[in-house]
């Protein structure tokens, strides 16, 4: 094993003996963290030394990836909405390939993300909530309420795997994540936070990434309350200057994935542009507000000017980087990815968007829980106005990204990566990727409306396993996108064989079941 570019001679292979990269380094183990340290000085001197010689080659494009927070599958103009205005995102599709069965890796963000940057299901993370959970947030009267409670769950981005970022930073790439992060641990400590943060998972840059989920709020300085140590500053690590101060949150953003493409243009980069819209709070810029009030009518399935004004932003920074792109000739070694962490929020008070035809929303058992929008964009390589309906998840981008890059995985880590490569199936010409299940594992109770659930995606079959009475709920997909008509009962052998499956992959990547609540008080009692 080791990392490859196509089309080369090159290989670099390293032996067993060396300690896999990432782990942790603790005091107790100093040889052993020694000896990381001199791997990775190994690894990092023996790329740069297969760079130099290989050059800036066409084989290592720029990869930018686009990660929306909450936005829905209905969300964008060429998936539907009757509202939503999306003209630089729909263009995005036009020129590339859209899949109309993709899907998040989990019903909440944190997971979801470190599925990305791990080609991991949350289950085998073992990270399987966003941080710190609902359930730790509940008063103990409201827990009493639940049968179940939830098993003791990794809440951070563990260094014992190794990260998208850290492979292509290796590779000569360099890496910025931009915007939400959502996988460091709760503390009141800083030297503790500052561990997890993205730039201790392989960023170079990191421009907002922290502990929180999400903003204040989306205008200028981007908190709730006025005092600096309020609890509402909650975005941190970006430029403080005059050309931020006074701009919407989502336009910042994209400002600095601009000055970054300026920046780094004579070398590959990978840009993480994960925006803090279109969660919570519902803020839209004024003007794009107002826009929307005069268009909406009675009519419409989409109706919050303030959410529609949000997705606009969000479609304005994508418009911003691919012209930017194209203004330095990047188009063409540019991979662009556009996705979301989860389906779209509608439990909120006025739920701002409208998941139809899917059942439910973020936080649920059900298609609208992690169906998303995913468009793959590559000028000259990706066949455009592609539409395929293969049922991908988050996992997927993770080795895909590497062997777009022409890099292997690193030997001795996430040798359980659970995505496949999409090359395939984005190529055309080369075929289509392995037919094979998909699988989610949320051991949690969410105010979207989901208990404790694991389900199963084979072919247009979906079964979820309810842990509360272990109830199940058969679906076929293609004939009912709405998941109304359960079917476990006229296909008993169909729910059979999926149920055995969807408990096997559990024992096999490790998944932790809920627990008994003991302080469960029946309401029935």
């Amino acid at each position: 094993m080791g990392l490859r570019w196509p089309g080369s001679r090159w290989r670099l292979g390293w032996g067993n003996s060396i300690r896999p990269l990432g782990l942790s380094r603790q005091a107790a183990d100093r040889f052993e963290g020694d000896r990381e340290v001199m791997s990775r000085s190994l690894v990092s001197v023996a790329l740069w030394l297969v760079l130099a010689v290989c050059g800036r080659a066409a084989e290592r494009p720029n990869v930018v990836v686009f990660l929306v927070d909450d936005l829905g599958w209905t969300d964008l103009g060429c998936c539907g909405s009757d509202l939503y205005q999306t003209p630089h995102i729909d263009r995005l599709a036009v020129s590339g390939m859209r899949f109309t069965a993709a899907y998040a890796a989990c019903t909440v963000c944190s997971p979801t993300r470190a599925a990305l940057m791990t080609g991991m299901y949350p289950a085998r993370l073992n990270l399987t909530d966003w941080i710190d959970g609902m359930w730790e947030n509940l008063a103990p009267a409201r827990r009493a309420r639940h049968p179940l409670r939830p098993p003791e769950w990794t809440q951070r981005l563990e260094h014992r795997y190794v990260t998208l970022p850290e492979v292509l930073r290796r590779a000569g790439y360099r890496t910025a994540h931009i915007g939400k992060w959502h996988l460091t641990p709760r503390s009141d400590d800083p030297a503790v936070l500052s561990k997890f943060y993205p730039d201790r998972h392989g960023f170079e840059v990191n421009i907002s990434g922290n502990q929180w989920g999400a903003p204040g709020s989306y205008f200028w300085p981007y908190r709730r309350g006025k005092k600096k140590d309020d609890i509402g500053a909650r975005v941190k690590n970006f430029p403080d200057s005059r050309t931020t101060r006074g701009r919407y949150l989502t336009d910042m953003l994209a400002d600095q994935a601009v000055g970054l493409i300026e920046k780094w243009k004579d070398s590959p980069f990978f840009l993480h542009i994960a925006h803090y819209a279109v969660h919570t709070p519902i803020q839209g810029r004024k003007d794009l507000v107002e826009k929307y009030r005069k268009k909406i009518t009675p009519g419409h399935r989409h109706r919050n000017a303030q959410y529609a004004a949000m997705v606009e932003s969000v479609d304005e920074s994508v418009g911003r980087v691919v012209s930017t792109l194209g203004r330095l000739g990047l188009s063409k070694d540019t991979l662009i990815i556009f996705t979301s962490d989860n389906g779209g929020l509608i439990h909120a008070r006025n739920g701002p968007t409208d998941n139809r035809p899917l059942r439910a929303g973020k936080g649920s058992a059900y298609e609208g829980g992690v169906r998303v929008p995913a468009i793959v964009s590559w000028p000259g390589r990706i066949k455009p106005g592609a539409i395929s309906r293969e049922p991908v998840i988050t996992c997927d981008w993770h080795p895909t990204v590497l062997e777009v890059a022409g890099v292997s995985r690193v030997a001795g880590q996430n040798d359980d990566v659970d995505g496949v490569s999409l090359v395939p199936l984005l190529m055309a010409s080369r075929g289509v990727v392995e037919r094979r299940d998909l699988f989610w594992h949320y051991p949690h109770y969410h105010r979207g409306g989901a208990t404790p659930y694991s389900a199963i995606r084979s072919g247009p079959w979906r079964l979820i396993e309810f842990y509360e009475g272990r109830r199940i709920e058969l679906y076929h997909l293609e004939r009912d996108l709405s998941e109304k008509i359960d079917l476990v009962k006229t296909h008993p052998a169909k729910a059979a064989e999926l149920l055995k499956r969807l408990r096997q992959w559990r024992k096999r990547v490790g998944a932790q079941d809920p627990r008994p609540n003991p302080a469960f008080q029946s309401r029935s009692r």
